[in-house]
């Protein structure tokens, strides 16, 4: 009996080797996102696996492997700590979620890289990561930024957690983080361990089967994709606004108290954008009412919501990419030159903007 079982389990046992020994680390993926995020394995200082170097042509987050996906070749580097950068120097920090690391772009489109080139300064990607995270990282209290610039996505502005929560687990990943970014012997091992977790597989197999059944991922209107349709673009209450404009003059008090200059910079939903796509044709108004807040408390913000509407609604370019919900490599050089006069003024000095006597460049018009 005991052999026959041995037998039954032996090709789950085997096969989780096979496809971190054997195949290619991509096989089964969409994106280089799923390919070397890390998935059990939290004890490691960053979110994806460090010192990658990778190309593959990926699809959108909102209808992979289905007729609708937009295939487009991407390029990812990883520093020694597992974030979305070339090396470590960060004169700029910005903090952020996805759209921040770059989903769907390659790395010489991201945010920090563009930004790069614009400020004649070291821009460094932490994200996705909180400012909890920032805070409880050594290494930014040895050589902190002089100035952190917190991005979130619209919708998940309201879940931007206050200074001091899960501070405590920040903590602790820095210092198990530090251990593994310090060891090539543990980076390998936790990699290989996080690798094995995956069930590549598996998951392929499921997300191919919920597809056939007609599960869909992704809301569409007028062959646009959504992450949350109509949902996106709710009210908030007068008193959820306050709450949130707390945390930000939180993030800009901390910040203070350590010399660092603080700037929010708010990605609007592509449902903001696109408003005029949904059925209800609904016109949000919570992005200006919250940096109206923040403009009475004299908390810095950049304001892309006014430049993204007219791109789109008066020359319509597109911002986002039609199978996804992240912003294009367009809506990214736009916010660049933004966020880059807003830190030449913060920071006091002559920031060099290789493109400001155009918000816009030839490729935009």
């Amino acid at each position: 009996m005991l052999r026959k079982l041995a037998l039954l389990a032996l090709p789950f046992i085997v096969w989780p080797l096979v496809e971190v020994f054997l195949l290619p680390m991509n096989f089964f993926t969409f994106r280089i996102w799923e390919t070397i995020s890390v998935n059990t394995m939290r004890v490691m200082p960053g979110p994806f696996y460090p010192n990658v170097h990778m190309k593959m042509v990926e699809e959108g987050e909102l209808a992979p492997r289905t007729p609708y996906a937009q295939k487009r070749l991407v390029e990812w580097y990883t520093d020694p700590y597992g974030y979305r950068n070339r090396d470590t120097k960060s004169e700029v920090l910005l903090i952020g979620d996805s759209n921040i690391t770059g989903a769907k772009l390659s790395q010489e489109e991201t945010l920090a890289e563009v930004l790069e080139e614009h400020l004649n300064m070291d821009v460094y990607s932490f994200a996705p990561a909180t400012m909890n995270r920032f805070l409880a990282t050594g290494r930014f209290q040895k050589t902190p930024p002089r100035m952190v610039i917190v991005s979130s996505i619209e919708r998940r502005i309201p879940g931007l957690p206050a200074i001091g929560a899960n501070g405590f687990n920040s903590e602790l990943r820095d210092f198990t983080g530090s251990l593994i970014a310090n060891s090539p012997v543990l980076t390998s091992m936790t990699v290989t361990l996080d690798r094995i977790t995956k069930l590549g597989l598996y998951h392929r197999t499921m997300a191919n089967l919920q597809r056939y059944f007609g599960e869909k991922s992704y809301i569409s209107y007028n062959n646009e994709f959504f992450i949350e349709g109509e949902i996106a673009n709710q009210d908030l209450s007068e008193a959820e606004i306050e709450r949130i404009a707390d945390v930000l003059e939180g993030y800009k008090e901390a910040l203070a108290e350590r010399g660092i200059h603080f700037m929010f910079l708010p990605i609007p939903n592509k449902e903001n954008i696109y408003y005029q796509l949904l059925p209800s044709q609904k016109k949000p108004n919570f992005l200006p009412r919250l940096m109206a807040k923040l403009r009475e408390r004299n908390v810095d913000y950049v304001n892309t919501q006014t430049t993204f509407e007219e791109l789109y609604q008066k020359k319509q370019v597109p911002l986002y990419p039609a199978d996804d919900a992240h912003w294009n490599e367009v809506a990214v050089k736009v916010a660049a030159n933004l966020v880059a006069r807003h830190v030449t003024v913060a920071l006091g000095g002559e920031v060099q903007n290789q493109n400001d006597k155009h918000l816009v460049k030839h490729n935009i018009n």
